[in-house]
């Protein structure tokens, strides 16, 4: 429930700026609604520039132009940067499953919407054109997450070690078939930015790695069990099984992480909606969603904001060599509050 207080005429001169609508900029494949006519601009033209960039760097290939232009929605403000995706998917004429419809919206400051979160959402509609259908959360988080600027892929990368070392991670066994957020979802996003950085780094340099971790999923996906997503290390990155390849990835994590300073500068059809669904793709900051009210995902919820390490708890080691402890049992760890993130250390 919103509280509204009346203040008379001052109140309305006041709002009058706030008000004022909004520039439009149509490009191809995007409708973008900004603060100036200049950003909507810049954000439409990088929007195309980044669905073509992502779609080659995953798939080899540009899609296909849409049917319809996305909507994406631009509020340049202060404080936490974030953005919503949502897709409906439907089938073709000939029963493929297929994006039958997309909107974007992202609100932040208009550097960081530029260099990670604008990339993150786009990314989202690459991996959602190429499978015609949901994508498992920990990929579709992970994935997108490799588009971010270094700062933000660093703070997840630490966050990982530090929520493992915590105890607080999920067995791949369980994580590979989730179809909904975690109440934690925290380790969602941190694990899954891990994770996809792992399988993306040994399936081979460049689009190589991406390809690969497409296969992986592809074949995972299919009946979504410790069958298929077993068969699938098995095939794609030859482990016996998904605990092999969990043991590869915490020994690789043994490594402490590198650490590089973020760049400031920027790079240079569809179906009718037949027995649609919708879904939810979230990605602002763990656990704090940036619309007010929260962005819920349909097949999960995000919390309202992200807690602070209780005084009870150890604060996590991140020495010159950190070990992580070993994941949960077979189902999600009980919701604890999650340790504080380490200052990033610049040269």
């Amino acid at each position: 429930m919103t509280l509204r207080r009346h203040f008379g005429a001052l109140v309305a001169v006041l709002l009058a700026p706030a008000l004022a609508p909004a520039a439009t900029y149509n490009t191809d494949n995007f409708a973008t609604e900004a603060p100036t006519p200049e950003l909507a601009k810049k954000f439409g033209d990088m929007a195309e520039f980044y669905r073509k960039e992502k779609a080659l760097e995953w798939t080899g290939r540009e899609m296909p132009q849409w049917s319809r232009r996305c909507p994406l929605k631009v509020q340049v403000t202060a404080g936490n940067a974030g953005g919503a995706t949502t897709f409906t998917f439907g089938q073709d004429a000939n029963g493929k499953p297929v994006v039958s419809s997309i909107s974007m919206e992202i609100r932040g400051d208009a550097k960081q919407l530029l260099n990670s979160v604008l990339p993150h959402e786009v990314t989202h509609t690459v991996l959602a054109n190429h499978f015609g259908r949901p994508v498992p959360r920990w990929a579709d988080e992970g994935g997108s997450v490799l588009s971010e600027n270094d700062d933000e892929r660093y703070s997840h990368d630490v966050k990982c070690r530090e929520l493992l070392n915590a105890g607080r991670g999920i067995r791949c066994r369980v994580l590979f078939r989730m179809t909904e957020y975690p109440r934690d979802i925290g380790v969602l996003y941190a694990q899954g930015y891990s994770l996809t950085h792992y399988l993306v780094k040994r399936g081979g340099d460049g689009r190589d790695g991406r390809g690969k971790l497409l296969q992986f999923l592809d074949t995972g996906m299919r009946g979504n069990t410790m069958e298929s997503w077993n068969a699938a290390a098995s095939r794609v990155y030859g482990f016996d099984t998904v605990d092999d390849l969990e043991e590869s990835w915490l020994t690789a994590l043994k490594t402490p992480p590198a650490r590089v300073v973020a760049r400031d500068t920027l790079p240079g059809g569809l179906a009718s909606n037949g027995g649609a669904r919708t879904e939810l793709r979230t990605s602002a900051a763990p656990g704090a969603p940036f619309l007010e009210p929260p962005v819920k995902a349909v097949r999960g919820s995000t919390p309202d904001r992200e807690p602070t390490r209780p005084a009870h708890l150890p604060a996590p080691d991140f020495g010159s060599s950190p070990v992580p402890k070993p994941l949960a049992p077979d189902r999600p760890p009980p919701v604890l509050l999650p340790p504080e993130l380490p200052k990033p250390i610049r040269p």
